[in-house]
């Protein structure tokens, strides 16, 4: 039997500049995010979404390495990364991908990880293949904390729960490219942080038709 969307999807339809529609985008973004925040692998909660959504045919995610030089590390990041007890002189290797899947891009990764706290292994996965970096360390069995994140686009204007929602338009609304951004840190189980992240999630995420309504 049929599940998910696809039993309760219009496809003809798009969101649309209206109050309810406004309500529904910024419900699904807050419970992305809340899934990410709950979950050690991003990589794992993008897979389920793209299933649950029906966003793709596959939903596994591949990881396009970008071939660009080295961006340094945010200093508060490294400082997260690098700990008082570090004399600093580990490598910090630098890693960004594109997560996709059928062509569309859902998330960009930027990762500054420390090659000699992963196994052999797996250090050479990350600098050899297009691997998604949790999938490779999964082994690892991973603890993540989030240290900040953005906002990048949000339906509902500030203080929507006071001053009212506008009633718009009912023209479709054009999504931005990005929803918001993460920056964590990623823990071994004995509590030694191996890497720090950026993921910048875009309206990818979004791109399915809203529910039918009762008639």
């Amino acid at each position: 039997m049929p599940s998910g969307p696809s039993k309760m999807h219009n496809t003809s339809a798009q969101w649309r500049d209206t109050p309810l529609h406004r309500l529904m985008l910024a419900t699904l973004i807050e419970k992305l995010e809340n899934r990410l925040l709950a979950n050690p692998s991003a990589t794992r909660v993008l897979e389920q979404w793209i299933n649950t959504y029906n966003l793709a045919p596959d939903s596994n995610l591949h990881a396009h390495r970008q071939t660009e030089s080295s961006a340094p590390c945010p200093p508060f990041l490294l400082q997260t990364l690098l700990d008082a007890s570090d004399t600093q002189t580990e490598d910090v290797h630098y890693r960004k991908v594109q997560l996709t899947a059928h062509g569309k891009v859902f998330s960009e990764a930027e990762n500054w990880y420390i090659p000699a706290r992963l196994s052999p292994e797996m250090a050479t996965q990350l600098n050899a293949t297009d691997k998604p970096f949790g999938l490779v360390v999964a082994a690892l069995n991973f603890s993540r904390q989030l240290i900040k994140r953005e906002s990048l686009w949000f339906p509902l204007s500030e203080h929507w729960e006071q001053n009212g929602i506008p009633a718009g338009s009912d023209q479709p609304i054009s999504l931005p490219p990005y929803l918001f951004r993460h920056m964590a840190v990623l823990h071994t189980q004995a509590g030694q942080a191996f890497c720090v992240v950026i993921e910048t999630y875009t309206t990818e995420t979004l791109r399915f038709p809203p529910p039918a309504l009762p008639a």
